[in-house]
């Protein structure tokens, strides 16, 4: 039998031959299956990050009023369409089953978001209770327990209370100045049209041009309406409405868990037919007043399809006879950006920032930056299960600092009036763009690292 000696590696030998000259190319194909490794990675890192905003975004949408309130109104609507075409589609069974599990999808959702406005509302006023308001314990009848619970309450209270009162103050004049900044852009745009009404209203004679004068001064008496001092008031009629709200839903919550206790009505059918929007119910009245009025203000200058002119239409069709095409384009154009604008802001005020303010009184804003809490402890947690020095800083640059990034900039645009939806969008584009570039930056930090270790 032959054998080799033992020291004699044919196989390293071979190898070694056959690549003679050929190290470049052995090289590059190392080179490429790594860098494909860490692009992998990259991408992988970047949708851990958009996901995790995801779902913890949602999370904070998912119990938002606001957003919540929005949605129920469109699916209540899309569910009695659902329903008038069941009833249409009657002997057919392809479409009557269609329209049935549409209708039973949206009216599931439409229970679900019912259910978590609920929740959320109570959470807060609760919440907000723990942190602002003294507590009596007076069902503890243990004597020394109940002093140990006022004891801690009061500590806690003194830690709790600030904050709280600061994060929502905050919150509150976030939100008022959005308001005023779209009253102040539709503001410009209707000097912008005024100053075209100015302009083209010389080539007109003497009598017309008098009583597009007098319109003027009466537009100018109307926007006073929207003026700050004018909305300085409605914001605080809008704070005087809210008053005693806290108290109100808490009577209701007690109501609603006893009502389960009620040997008369069915448990599945009370959570049925209470699934309402307490707090929405409650200060619904007061949001259609202030809204009717805003609109009444809007409309008395713009007008509507419904038969209302307004007054800058009607200055319209007098001063647009004289003009040629490129005039009327121009100055309809102006026009339709004023409308819009005012009407934007107006919404922003009795509808936005409405909902917002209820929010607000109940106590979401300390609540809704607690989920940032959330995306620093799993960061934390993330940061302590990684091996070494390097992996903890690629994972802070990669995935954490995006992560809070994103919620952050998802609850500021919300306290901003921007919807649930787009602030959501917006926290996952940032975070991912935060996640790319942190990406970079780690490429080149660990770079820099190895050829320091080279040298």
């Amino acid at each position: 039998m032959l054998s080799y000696p033992e020291n004699l590696n044919i196989s390293n030998s071979l190898y070694q031959y056959q690549n003679f000259g050929a190290k470049k190319t052995v090289a590059k194909e190392a080179v490429l299956p790594y860098e494909k490794e860490r692009k992998k990675k990259r991408l992988k890192n970047t949708a851990i990050v958009s996901g995790g905003v995801l779902g913890l975004s949602l999370a904070v949408t998912a119990l938002n009023p606001k957003m919540s309130s929005k949605l129920v109104e469109k699916l209540r609507l899309l569910q009695f369409n659902a329903a008038r075409q069941l009833e249409k589609s009657k002997g057919d069974f392809v479409k009557t089953k269609f329209y049935k599990i549409t209708y039973d999808v949206i009216n599931w959702f439409n229970r679900f978001l019912s259910w978590t406005n609920n929740v959320n509302s109570v959470k807060d006023t609760y919440y907000k209770q723990l942190c602002t308001e003294e507590k009596t314990f007076y069902n503890i009848y243990n004597l020394e327990r109940r002093k140990r619970l006022s004891k801690f309450d009061n500590v806690f209270r003194k830690i709790m209370k600030r904050p709280h009162e600061l994060i929502t103050l905050w919150g509150d004049k976030l939100a008022k100045r959005t308001v005023s900044t779209s009253y102040k852009t539709a503001s410009k745009k209707m000097d912008n049209l005024e100053k075209l009404i100015n302009e083209y209203s010389d080539r007109l004679p003497k009598e017309s041009k008098e009583e597009i004068l007098k319109k003027m001064s009466e537009i100018k008496s109307s926007r006073q309406f929207f003026s700050d001092e004018n909305l300085a008031g409605r914001f605080k009629e809008q704070e005087n409405m809210m008053k005693g709200l806290n108290g109100e839903i808490r009577k209701r919550w007690k109501d609603y868990r006893h009502g389960f206790t009620n040997k008369y009505v069915n448990n599945s059918q009370h959570f049925n037919q209470n699934l309402s929007f307490w707090a929405q119910d409650i200060m619904q009245p007061g949001r259609e007043q202030l809204e009717k009025a805003g609109n009444d203000a809007v409309e008395h200058l713009f007008g509507n399809n419904k038969g209302v002119k307004g007054l800058y239409r009607e200055i319209a069709d007098k001063i647009t006879v004289n003009m040629n095409n490129e005039e009327k384009k121009s100055f309809e154009k102006a026009l339709s950006k004023a409308d819009k604008s005012l009407k934007r802001a107006n919404e922003n005020e009795t509808c936005d920032y409405f909902d917002k303010k209820r929010d607000l009184v109940l106590g979401s804003a300390p609540t809704d930056i607690l989920s940032s809490v959330i995306g620093i402890t799993l960061g934390g947690i993330a940061l302590a299960s990684a091996d070494n020095k390097d992996k903890r800083i690629s994972r802070l640059l990669t995935g954490i600092i995006p992560t809070i990034a994103g919620l952050g900039t998802n609850i500021a645009l919300t306290t901003m009036l921007f919807s649930g939806t787009k602030g959501m969008l917006y926290g996952i584009l940032s975070a991912a763009i935060l996640s790319f570039a942190g990406g970079k930056v780690d490429k080149i930090r660990l770079e820099a690292k190895n050829k320091l270790s080279e040298n």
